[in-house]
């Protein structure tokens, strides 16, 4: 059998990739010298895996390693594993290949996935490899390089099949065969003018149906969403979920056509964003490559920079208690954590709420004023209910405190209207000045209701108390 087809015979039974990572594992000086049966038997097992799989083992090894076991690979199954690489393991890679393997890897890669990976590399690396592309391909990565990483110029697809208005059907069909294995090829193909503007687009199901004498022209459909090159990706993910797109357009000035999004990069970008999300609602800078790509250096900085700057806006809780300190040393003491909590929970709630259904599109400009007078309402029963369930607690625990446990029941009360309005306006208003609501989550927002809660508690524990 010839060792190419060998190679990339993905099975159709179960294969336990587990079990043969293991194996790899325990033999792995076997495999990469290949002298012994064992080694020849695991690594032509290794082989037959997914590439998505192949890739997975090398980037769990040392450099040497992972260079060893990709250079054994043939030209044929390097490419595709070298696709689903990270990019700091595909820099590793590239360093132990020829500049001729050097440039029919990179030649491989779609011109979207190339300007990603080129976005990564420091200008040495960047000078080196981008001289080993074909001129065409140097130009339209250096095009698309000017875009921003995160606008849908930055992760379109430019490598795509587009047809003029006056072919015919049969002249389409001939075009699309000749194309096809170089080029992706989707269920939407864009049709522009000879001045390259964006017309419409027909179905490949077209193709198929209509006399091949068929102009093209007289079977345009409307595109449902043409996207403007320098559109965030956010915001074109969102579209394309809204309106149920697996591919969109994108255009730049004058209409001029210059590729499309993909439903493949659509899941990145959402994979993306979700990520940036988490780490914005921790109170970390999103971090661009995978943790272990991320030098401790940076992710010290990341990390100790905002925790600082947190420690140090909580110097006003300090400040607040040294102030109302005649009034803390006593009885009110022992609820100051339950108040500080309280609101606390309370505004994380609020504000997850407000910032998926933001980042779904259910909350918008045509109905954010019905969702903060809804959580207006929410805010003032759930802060009641907590009142009441708080007095009857502390009144409990001290019996014959009465003004003191309405201090304490009217404060939390308060404090959970405050948290509960404040978490949900915070990331609406954020959402307004164009700023991600996802900053209004998590830490900052737990400090902020931190000093805020205990400035309520002291000034109304003060008023019921008359101290």
């Amino acid at each position: 059998m010839n060792k190419n087809l060998k190679e990339n015979n993905h099975r159709d039974n179960p294969v336990d990739v587990h079990k043969i990572f293991e194996n790899m594992n325990d033999n792995l000086e076997a495999v990469t010298k290949g002298t012994s049966p064992v080694g020849t038997s695991l690594w032509n097992t290794f082989i037959s895996i997914h590439p998505a799989d192949i890739a997975q083992f090398l980037s769990e090894k040392d450099k040497d390693t992972a260079q060893q076991l990709f250079l054994k690979l043939s030209d044929s199954l390097r490419i595709p594993v070298f696709s689903y690489l990270s990019y700091s393991m595909k820099v590793v890679c590239l360093s132990v290949l020829e500049d001729h393997d050097r440039a029919q890897v990179l030649s491989s890669l779609p011109l979207d996935e190339l300007t990603d990976f080129f976005d990564e590399l420091s200008d040495e690396e960047l000078k080196k490899y981008i001289a080993l592309l074909h001129k065409k391909d140097r130009e339209e990565v250096l095009s698309l390089m000017r875009f921003d990483p995160q606008s849908a110029g930055g992760i379109m697809n430019t490598d795509v099949i587009t047809l003029l208005e006056e072919f015919t059907i049969a002249r389409s069909i001939q075009i699309l065969q000749r194309l096809q294995p170089n080029v992706e090829l989707h269920q939407k193909i864009y049709v522009t003018n000879q001045e390259n503007e964006l017309l419409g687009h027909i179905n490949l199901q077209d193709l198929v149906l209509k006399n091949p004498q068929t102009r093209i022209s007289s079977i345009l459909h409307k595109n449902d969403l043409v996207v403007k090159a320098d559109e965030d990706q956010e915001s074109v993910a969102s579209q394309m979920i809204h309106y149920k797109l697996m591919t969109a357009p994108v255009v730049g000035e004058h209409n001029l056509f210059l590729g499309i999004i993909s439903s493949d990069t659509l899941v990145d970008v959402i994979e993306q964003e979700a990520a940036e999300d988490v780490y914005k609602m921790s109170a970390l800078a999103p971090i661009r490559h995978a943790y272990f790509d991320t030098s401790f250096k940076k992710l010290l900085y990341q990390r100790s920079s905002i925790l600082i700057i947190l420690f140090l806006v909580q110097i006003v809780s300090s400040v607040i208690m040294i102030h109302y300190n005649d009034l803390l040393s006593g009885f009110l003491i022992f609820f100051v954590t339950m108040i500080q909590s309280t609101g606390g929970n309370s505004s994380s709630q609020s504000s997850a709420l407000a910032i998926q259904g933001i980042s779904s599109g259910e909350i918008n400009d045509s109905n954010y004023k019905r969702f903060l007078a809804r959580e207006v309402f929410m805010a003032g029963i759930i802060g009641t209910l907590l009142a009441v369930v708080s007095f009857i607690r502390v009144y409990i625990l001290h019996p014959g405190h009465t003004t003191a446990s309405l201090a304490v029941s009217v404060s939390l009360g308060l404090i959970v209207v405050a948290s509960m309005l404040l978490g949900s306006l915070i990331p609406v208003l954020l959402r307004k000045f164009k700023l991600d609501p996802a900053l209004s989550a998590g830490p900052f927002l737990a400090t902020l209701m931190d000093v805020l809660g205990l400035l309520i508690y002291c000034f109304i524990s003060q008023l019921f108390l008359g101290k």
